[in-house]
């Protein structure tokens, strides 16, 4: 199978052309030009054997020459949770630009389009179990321009004659994960609070189950036109996880336990005079929903149609992102090291 991938030195684009790779599939990647941080990635990935072109979702022409022979699209480029951008940037790159993808890939006779999108348009805190039926309650605009690009995405797919897969993934995890790295390194040193009780729960999915959630929809004729959430092996209480990381990270605890709504209080008004004074606040409400958000999510259809388990533990998968980080943090710096190094001999 030739696969082109869309953001494919994005966290979860990475792992994903690496799986694909190791199973002997054919990877051309899409990628923008990016800084010196991803230039080790994209060495890596041509390295195992991928084909990589300059493109972005926004502009069609750099789509097309990536296409050429391509039996399926997994896109995973999108805008994620950065701060400071226009809810029409999010609209725009995640709608517009998911449809400027599958109409080239459909030109270019692609027979199937595989798209991330989130479980988090399930909403933050939900009693009981979530699946595919359930309610949407988006909470951000990223979460409801994922649900505009799902619909989009639905209509192009029926008009081109297309077959398209959705995959849900809950929070993910792992390697190359720069969401998570402040909060392993503050826990390393004791230093992660635990704002309230910690009660809600978490249900995370490592990257590499991920990974083969999305190359089992690539390849099942029987995932056409289904729409699944991928989730890990079990929710668990935010308190429970915290303990689980301070094993890890070889703490009696992550941090001390404090009181949530003073910081929720703060949190608020730090955001609102950030705003007045048009600066990006320090601190702001959406930091906090990490200690807020309680769901559980049901992946029987992924595991039906796709034929798919999840295999890393929530233990397991906080060691190796862990590992992963220490490793990382010294790969940098014996790269600085020999930099300089160089700069003396010269």
């Amino acid at each position: 199978m030739r696969v082109v991938v869309t953001g494919v030195t994005g966290f979860i684009g990475s792992h994903f052309a690496e799986r694909a790779l190791a199973e002997g599939h054919e990877v051309v990647g899409i990628c923008n030009s990016g800084g010196l941080d991803k230039l080790a990635l994209r060495e890596s990935l041509v390295a195992q054997g991928a084909k990589l072109f300059e493109g972005n979702v926004l502009d069609s022409e750099s789509l097309r020459p990536a296409m050429e022979g391509a039996h399926c699209v997994c896109h995973f480029a999108a805008a994620f949770r950065e701060s400071g951008l226009t809810d029409e940037h999010f609209l725009e790159v995640n709608g517009k630009g998911t449809v400027n993808v599958i109409d080239v890939a459909a030109a270019a006779g692609v027979r199937r389009f595989v798209f991330c999108s989130t479980a988090g348009i399930y909403g933050q805190r939900v009693e009981g179990m979530i699946d595919e039926d359930s309610p949407r309650r988006p909470w951000n605009i990223y979460e409801r321009s994922k649900i505009q690009a799902e619909e989009l995405l639905r209509d192009r797919a029926r008009a081109h004659g297309m077959e398209y897969v959705i995959l849900r993934p809950t929070a993910v995890y792992g390697p190359r994960d720069q969401r998570l790295r402040k909060l392993f390194k503050s826990a390393a040193k004791g230093r992660f609070p635990l704002f309230g009780a910690g009660q809600g729960r978490r249900h995370m999915v490592y990257v590499t189950d991920l990974a083969d959630a999305f190359l089992r929809a690539c390849l099942r004729p029987e995932a056409a036109s289904q729409e699944m959430i991928v989730a890990g092996p079990e929710a668990v209480p935010l308190r429970r996880m915290l303990e689980q990381l301070a094993t890890v990270v070889q703490r009696p605890s992550c941090g001390p336990r404090l009181p949530l709504r003073p910081m929720q209080w703060l949190s608020a008004v730090v955001e609102d005079l950030s705003k007045l004074v048009n600066i990006r606040p320090l601190l702001y409400r959406r930091r906090m929903d990490f200690y807020t958000n309680d769901a559980e999510f049901v992946s029987t259809r992924a595991r039906v149609v796709l034929g798919w388990r999840p295999k890393v533990s929530l233990q397991k998968g906080l060691a190796l992102t862990h590992r992963s980080y220490d490793e990382g943090e010294a790969l940098a710096a014996d790269r600085t090291r020999t930099e300089l190094e160089k700069d003396v001999r010269s």
